[in-house]
């Protein structure tokens, strides 16, 4: 299966809103905080056919070398000290959590965040499926739906002809299943990821947003803020925000 394919967004979950150069948090005063942002990590967003989900992933922030901001003579303290936090708004997470280089005697060791999502991402086969019929001729790529709801819908593998009474619909994914001349394959009506996973599941996401909600497990939406602390140093602070994810 094809790698993920990544994208973010910016405080919209439009395409308009693609991050496709920096977040710019502005000047934050040393003791203050700045406003939060809103992001939205897709996989494979409008993606007309499905690529590997992202699995065990974590938000963090990196140095623009990739490391954890104490290169002695290039610190990076936003990193190196945690201003970061971050609070996964799709695990319906409350606090937000410091990220960045982490360590001992600081408020998350590790210096990450896991992302996910409670979504689901509904097949958007699913809504081109007819009623079974019996003694029906059927093409390769017609969609049915069995007459008892199942959370199954079922695609022709091989044209032919259904029986006259319909088959046992089996209820596992890509499972065959033999009715008259015809086989069909067993297509999950939706999606649902696991922990730390967002999915790769073909979807039918609008530009505009509008219907993402059909797609949210293809998605993390995370809210970010910096807080500078008052023995911050004066000057700028270049760094990643990053995702890390594992895929099969």
């Amino acid at each position: 299966m094809a790698e993920p394919i990544v994208s973010w967004y910016l405080e919209e979950n439009k395409a308009a809103n693609e991050i496709t150069g920096t977040v710019n948090y502005g000047t934050v005063d040393a003791d203050t905080q700045s406003a939060t942002k809103t992001m939205f990590i897709w996989n494979n967003r409008a993606g007309a056919t499905d690529v590997a989900k992202m699995q065990n992933v974590q938000y963090t922030t990196r140095d623009r070398k990739g490391g954890l901001g104490d290169t002695v003579g290039s610190v990076v303290e936003a990193v190196k000290n945690n201003w970061f936090n971050v609070r996964v708004d799709t695990l319906d997470e409350v606090d937000f959590k410091p990220v960045g280089k982490g360590g001992a005697g600081t408020a998350n060791v590790s210096g990450v965040a896991v992302l996910g999502t409670k979504g689901v991402t509904k097949n958007p086969k699913a809504a081109k499926a007819v009623a079974w019929a019996a003694s029906t001729e059927l093409s390769v790529g017609a969609i049915i739906a069995p007459k008892t709801e199942n959370g199954f819908v079922y695609e022709v593998k091989t044209a032919g002809t259904t029986g006259t009474d319909a088959p046992t619909f089996v209820t596992v994914e890509d499972q065959e299943v033999a009715d008259g001349t015809v086989v069909f394959v067993a297509l999950a009506k939706e999606h649902k990821p696991g922990e730390g996973e967002i999915l790769g599941a073909a979807n039918a996401a609008a530009a505009d947003g509008s219907n993402v909600a059909d797609a949210a497990g293809n998605f993390a939406k995370v809210s970010v803020y910096v807080d500078v602390p008052v023995d911050a140093s004066a000057g700028k602070n270049l760094l990643i925000q990053r995702v890390f994810y594992q895929y099969v």
